[in-house]
């Protein structure tokens, strides 16, 4: 269960006296949407269109819509700092309620303190009490700062481990409380420390460690298929919050410095079929990192991150495999 309070959301909406609202919501809460869309145009006057197409973080704001509405509500993400929009977006947070006091006791033996202590979004409510559960259990415990894409301290996003990055020779070990592995296994691959995960939806912690093999098989395996590719489209994300022209540059020069064709590509959803109907042999994301990762099965042709082309050109080596990262300076 998630708790979503729209109270300040519909002040602003009444305060800047807006019209038309584009409302966006993520897609564990998409069925509640018609709830949410009636209490805002209820309470703040506002003509409320549901935006239907996926969204899946603060990157993803429909600007596309902008022409069209006098603002957006984007429900389940915190903003990242570092980015402008030319309307307002207001962002509300959708925070999990699920207890987890027995598997933070659990937790305890499988750490080593100092603790950094890092949560994704939906659970940042919940930073306060798990460390002070810690600290009553007598471990040290530290809450790292982000770099300009994230909002509160000890939050990590899938594009983004700076809040872990920040404690790195302070810590020994990360409690990480959120859904899933792949955060987890990003905080893993870019600190070379212990995670263990706090999952509210389980009842035992996982160590990083029992999961992360098969991700790094997959991931060996589109690496090495990729090794015979002599062409490569290099996409760019056209979502507000994933372009990253200068990084596709780079990688396209260094390309074609190892004698490799690319060329820059545009794309706001990613579909195998356009990608098949390009015909590269292999292609290179500078969007999302999780989209290769997560949707490894659905692509004919490797798919890669900026660091795994990096393999793949030999200039940088598996030992040093890491999750592909957005920073402030990107934007």
């Amino acid at each position: 269960m998630f708790d979503v309070d729209l109270a300040g959301a519909i002040a602003e909406l009444k305060r800047i006296k807006a019209r038309v609202v584009a409302l966006q919501v993520p897609e564990g809460l998409k069925r509640r949407a018609y709830q949410y869309a009636e209490d805002i145009e209820k309470n703040s006057g506002s003509e409320v269109v549901v935006v239907a197409e996926p969204c899946f973080g603060a990157c993803d704001v429909p600007s596309s819509l902008f022409d069209m509405v006098d603002a957006v509500v984007h429900i389940g993400h915190s903003p990242i700092p570092s980015l402008r929009f030319s309307k307002p977006v207001i962002f509300v947070s959708a925070h999990s309620k699920a207890p987890m006091g027995d598997q933070l006791k659990k937790s305890v033996d499988m750490l080593k303190e100092p603790v950094g202590v890092l949560a994704t979004t939906p659970h940042l409510t919940e930073l306060d009490g798990v460390v002070e559960g810690l600290e009553s259990l007598g471990l040290k415990v530290r809450l790292g700062e982000g770099d300009g894409r994230i909002s509160h301290a000890g939050e990590v996003l899938g594009c983004n481990y700076s809040s872990a990055h920040s404690l790195s020779k302070d810590v020994n070990s990360y409690l990480l409380i959120g859904s899933g592995t792949f955060h987890a296994l990003g905080v893993h691959l870019a600190t070379g420390k212990k995670v263990v995960i706090l999952d509210p939806h389980l009842d035992e912690p996982v160590e990083i460690d029992q999961v992360k093999d098969k991700v790094l098989r997959q991931r060996h395996a589109v690496i090495e298929k990729a090794q015979r590719a002599r062409t490569f489209g290099i996409i760019i994300g056209e979502k507000v919050g994933q372009r990253r022209l200068r990084r596709a540059r780079e990688l396209r020069k260094l390309l074609r410095w190892k004698r490799r064709d690319a060329v820059l590509i545009m794309m706001d959803k990613f579909d195998p079929e356009k990608l098949k109907s390009l015909g590269f042999d292999a292609y290179v994301s500078t969007a999302c990192p999780r989209i290769a990762i997560d949707d490894v099965m659905m692509y004919d042709k490797p798919l890669l991150t900026p660091q795994e082309l990096e393999i793949v050109l030999g200039v940088r080596k598996w030992e040093n495999y890491v999750f592909d990262q957005m920073t402030e300076d990107e934007q």
